[in-house]
């Protein structure tokens, strides 16, 4: 028989240890939850994303080179880097939080699941943005015939 079981002070005693245990864990985690960051570089490195454990950008910084590309690119690296350093999140969460919650893998599962849910792999990316394109006819003017508009040059 159960010592602590045939005196319920010992039980709840026991009880109690284990609750405190794993509120001292949950603070553990948070803390150490709370400082994971992750940050990414777009491939020729102008571009720098930082995000903290929920996916926020807490940090973003750019060259001289990203501020001479075109406004388009510049938001796709800056995305890209993004959404990359996001998809890394769960893998640091996982080495920090490890040896925290040990071999207890229903709920290492449950916490990686949650983050593969919200920052999936971003898609593989384009070897280079397509360029911007113009008019590809000089002479097109959209059917509109500017020699017989009355208005006059």
């Amino acid at each position: 028989m159960n010592p602590a079981a045939a005196d319920p002070d010992a039980m709840m005693r026991q009880w109690n240890e284990q609750i405190q245990a794993k509120l001292r864990q949950a603070d553990e985690m948070k803390q150490v939850a709370n400082a994971v960051k992750v940050t990414q570089r777009s491939s020729d490195g102008s571009v720098s994303v930082t995000v903290d454990q929920n996916g926020v950008v807490s940090a973003l910084d750019l060259t001289d080179a990203a501020l001479r590309k075109q406004p388009a690119q510049l938001s796709a690296e800056i995305l890209g880097a993004m959404r990359t350093a996001q998809a890394q999140i769960a893998a640091r969460m996982q080495e920090v939080m490890a040896p925290i919650i040990g071999d207890d893998s229903a709920t290492m599962g449950a916490l990686m699941g949650g983050y593969h849910e919200r920052f999936p792999e971003p898609p593989p990316e384009d070897p280079r943005p397509p360029r911007p394109t113009g008019p590809s006819d000089d002479d097109d003017f959209g059917g509109h015939n500017f020699a017989r508009d009355n208005k006059g040059w």
